[in-house]
């Protein structure tokens, strides 16, 4: 019984140790309205690497892109992810001050993690409407 029970917690504490040690590879975006009527486009990791280590650093680790069109005006969006993946497990975007789902259409949307790439290599902001 001893060893089934220090079996047990050997494989408890593998597991922690997995979950433990994730990194984000993928986010999803859903573009939604608030309470007041105003578009919010909110991003949630989606899929994770299960062998890497889990980031110490509050910025600089995940980055996006955001493609759109806001009243018909082409407009690009850079932003770090990290800190509110860490604090909130999401991060809400303002993508235009009042603005509605129906003045909003999203293009593309490019997830990247800043640590692992050169910041010559980042995607930028010119290339979202050619």
């Amino acid at each position: 019984m001893k060893n089934v029970a220090k079996l047990f917690l050997i494989s408890l504490i593998f597991i922690a140790h997995n979950i433990n040690s994730q990194a984000i590879t993928n986010v999803k975006t859903l573009l939604v309205e608030n309470q007041y009527g105003n578009a919010r486009l909110i991003i949630t990791p989606n899929s994770y690497d299960m062998k890497a280590k889990k980031p110490t650093k509050s910025s600089g680790v995940y980055g996006l892109l955001v493609c759109y069109r806001y009243k018909g005006v082409q407009k690009a969006l850079h932003q770090d992810l990290t800190y509110d993946f860490a604090k909130k497990g999401e991060k809400e975007l303002f993508l235009g001050m009042s603005a509605k789902k129906s003045n909003i259409s999203v293009g593309k949307v490019l997830f990247y993690r800043r640590d692992l790439v050169s910041a010559n290599k980042y995607p930028k902001k010119s290339d979202c409407f050619k």
